[in-house]
């Protein structure tokens, strides 16, 4: 992209390889957990629900980022504080696995 410094690109590499290796994860898993700890917000068929956000029809790579951001604990807006908790406890594999399974629903 033009303008895009040297730590955009980085960052961009970084999640694209995460992304990337989508067809390694289990997207049955992936709806296991996705039922039990994103539904509630999300909806079933991860379209949103009042203030949560559609995460359907996201890139892989956007989702796998959001996932670790919310992990490692930075705030990113007004539910931080209901994601951070969540997020913490997923394995790299574990977020592989959900969004594997997001991304199956498009």
């Amino acid at each position: 992209m033009a303008g895009s410094s040297a730590e955009e690109t980085e960052a961009e590499g970084a999640t694209s390889e995460a992304a990337a290796d989508q067809a390694d994860f289990d997207p049955a898993a992936g709806e296991e957990l996705y039922m039990k700890e994103c539904r509630a917000c999300h909806g079933p068929t991860a379209k949103g629900v009042s203030s949560y956000p559609k995460l359907v029809g996201q890139s892989a790579e956007y989702l796998v980022t959001m996932l670790e951001r919310y992990r490692s604990g930075e705030k990113i807006g007004p539910n931080t504080m209901l994601m951070a908790p969540r997020a913490r406890k997923l394995s790299d594999e574990d977020i592989g696995d959900v969004v594997a399974f997001i991304t199956s629903l498009e």
